[in-house]
Order: C-alpha cells, then structure tokens, then sequence
C-alpha cells in the first residue's frame, strides 16, 4: 500500500580504501527504511556517486558530481581509514570538497575514523599524513566518530543516524523555525480494555461499615490431624503434613477484603505519541494531590495481596501479577493526601498509542477529589512534557452484616463441604 513520506538524502563521501564501510551504510540506511519508513511517514535515501551521478563532457567530474547530488543532499557521511583521496584542482580530494560545501551550507557532518590494523606496505605515508592534518581540523558542525570493527561502524552508525534524524525534522518545519518532538499524551485508560477515557474522571466508589464484625466465626473448627485423617485428596493430605497450618481468621480477612473491594477502583494509564519521532527510555512521574487524609494508593500486586487464603503460608499471588507491570508508589511524608507515582516505557514509537497495564487502585472512606501533576521524560524530548489530570471520587457510606457478606458469598457453604 503506497503512502506519502518525507524524504532524506543522505551522502556517503569517502575515499577508496573503505569500500566495505561504504556498502555497510547504505545497508543500515535501508534497514532502518524497512524498520520504520511506513509507521513514520519517512525514507532516508542513501546517495552515492557510483549510484546517483551521470558523465557529462567538458566538466570537471567533481563539479558534475557537485551539481547533481553533493547540493541536495541533506546529511553527509564521511568515511575515512588511511586514505584522504584525490585531488579535484580545487581541494585535495573528492571527500573533503563534498565535506567542505556540505558543511558551509549548513547542513549536519558526520565524520567517521576507522582505528583497523593495515599492513604498512599498503599504507600511502603522504596520504596518511593530509589524513591526519585533516582530523586535526574537524568541523564545528561534524559529528566525529572513531570505530575499530566493521561492526562496530554499523552499530554507531545505526544509532547516530535516528539522533541526526531529529535534527533533520526540526530543520523541516517552516524553514527550521518549527519545533519537532514526540509530542506524547498522556491520559486515563479504562482498566479492562485500556482505551483512553480521558483526562478527567469520575469514579464511584461504596465504603461498607461492618455492623457485627467481633461476630464473625473463626475458620476451621478441625485440628489438622482429622482434616488429614477426613481428607480424600491426597495431595491436600501432603500439603497439610508439610506444615500449612489452617488460617482462624479466613473468615474475617475475606470480609476484610470484600470492604477493599468496594472501596478501591483500578485505574490505567494510556499513552500516544502524536509526533513524527519515536520515543525511548520513557520515565513517567506523577504527583498526586488530595486534601483528603484517608485516600490510599495501591499497586495492583498490593491490592492482590488482600485475597485471603484458608491456609497460612499460602502465597498464591505473587508480587509480581504476569502480565503486568509494577508502578513505584510512595506516600509523600509529612503531607496530607500527597502520593508521588512513577513508571518507565521502553519506547513509543510515532503515531502509536499504548495502554501499559500500569494499574493502580484508588481507594477512600470519604469522597474528595485527585489532581495528577504528571512529567514525562524521553530520550527525543528537547525538555519533558507536563499534563494534569483530575479525578472526582464519589464514595457511598453503607453500613453491612459481615454475617450477611458470608453467606451471600457463601463463603460457609465451602467449609462445610471441605
């Protein structure tokens, strides 16, 4: 399916002793095309002489080359190892002009030095030695690196290309005036199917008062020697001899947890990046605000840790639920309502939304409302970007049996036919 994308001509300059480090450019070039070209709208287009010029009589070769390609390219790579390369009767080499009017152009160097080994009786010690008066006196706008490997070029250049990349975007906004970055929002998500639901919420919330809770029965009337003895399971016959021991106070934890249940409300986080570059290394950093004293914040594997087992010992949820991700949850010390929440992304790439499961509960025994003051980091992000959002907590005050809660849940009828 054809789409419409911004194009970027990128030059490979360079003499004739880094023919493989040529071919490994234009190749990352056309990975990261296959990579990212559809998603972000862009292409980069690799241009080379051998490629991208044609003869013409009567000039010299490099002001043909010049005029067709070096004038509207809009990034150079150079590549050097000990060569610097042949006199054009202007400059000294081919590269150095291309260099050279690239750069007083204003448009972005980026210089590359192979350190490999080379037999000294290949080494051309006069070219060696321009080569070395040039590096000397690199460019303010170059972008100097030094490479031992083949691979270790490929692995520069694949990350120095997407940095470069930014500079050229901003670059293309109104003349160079405009302002490129990820531009990412930031709102709540709908826990279930972690579609946004925007930046403002209302959640309603039930606070269950337990009338009779010093009624409530203990758990487990059996000592463990006639529940083994009564047991036709015979695993539950080995996990008891190994040395559970019968939680008492199930009874009285389940309600415990029904009451968190009604009061805490998962809430979800989501997130787009509307911008033309891709996003890594987010860290998002929230500040949550309340005048209310008694709002608890909880993480999903905390909220989980509620569930009450019949056994003691049991530890059936662990701290970490699979598939999601733990957000950082600390209540600010010294401050009434105040909590300060955190999480990072590896990356969001352009156009794309993404609902992290980052989820939190948000519970309280009286209403009030929540404001989140929110910083996001990125590694594309010239500075962080700041969103607020509000969320209204409406709670019920209900006064309950816990008597009632056990049978309605018919947490008893299990006991008995245990």
């Amino acid at each position: 399916m054809s789409y419409d994308a911004k194009v970027f001509r990128i030059l490979i300059a360079s003499p004739s002793d880094v023919t493989a480090e040529r071919e490994i450019a234009v190749k990352t070039i056309q990975e990261w095309n296959d990579l990212n070209s559809p998603e972000r709208q862009i292409v980069l287009l690799p241009l080379r002489w051998e490629t991208h010029t044609a003869p013409e009589f009567g000039k010299r070769p490099q002001e043909v080359i010049n005029r067709q390609m070096v004038d509207h390219c809009d990034l150079l790579i150079g590549i050097f190892w000990t060569r610097i390369g042949s006199p054009t009767g202007i400059k000294e080499s081919g590269t150095l002009e291309e260099i050279d009017r690239v750069a007083s152009s204003g448009k972005p160097v980026m210089l590359y030095f192979s350190k490999e080994k080379k037999d000294p009786d290949d080494i051309d010690t006069e070219q060696l030695l321009k080569l070395r008066n040039f590096k000397r006196n690199t460019y303010p706008k170059a972008l100097v690196e030094n490479y031992s490997t083949q691979v270790e070029f490929r692995d520069k250049l694949a990350k120095q290309i997407e940095m470069q990349l930014r500079n050229l975007l901003n670059d293309s906004i109104e003349g160079g005036s405009g302002s490129i970055r990820s531009d990412i929002l930031l709102e709540f998500a709908d826990a279930k199917s972690g579609d946004s639901i925007g930046e403002k919420l209302d959640l309603n919330t039930e606070y269950l008062t337990i009338s009779d809770f010093e009624k409530i029965p203990d758990y487990g009337t059996e000592t463990e020697q006639e529940r083994i003895v009564k047991s036709k399971d015979s695993s539950l016959r080995t996990y008891i001899v190994s040395g559970s021991r019968t939680n008492k106070d199930y009874y009285r934890d389940l309600v415990d947890y029904i009451v968190a249940d009604k009061m805490f409300s998962p809430v979800d986080f989501w997130l787009k990046n509307q911008g033309a570059l891709g996003a890594k290394d987010l860290y998002i950093d929230i500040k949550v605000e309340s005048d209310n004293d008694e709002l608890v914040l909880l993480t999903y594997s905390e909220f989980e840790s509620k569930k009450p087992s019949r056994n003691r010992g049991d530890n059936i949820f662990p701290s970490k639920h699979l598939g999601y991700e733990e957000i950082s949850i600390e209540k600010v010390e010294g401050k009434i309502g105040e909590w300060e929440l955190s999480f990072e992304l590896n990356a969001l790439q352009p156009k794309r939304e993404i609902c992290p499961d980052e989820v939190i509960y948000i519970g309280s025994t009286k209403p009030c409302s929540l404001k989140f003051s929110a910083t996001i980091y990125a590694d594309s992000l010239p500075e962080p970007i700041h969103h607020i959002l509000e969320i209204k907590l409406d709670v019920k005050v209900i006064e309950v049996s816990g008597l009632d809660i056990l049978n309605e849940s018919g947490s008893f009828e299990s006991q008995e036919s245990a």
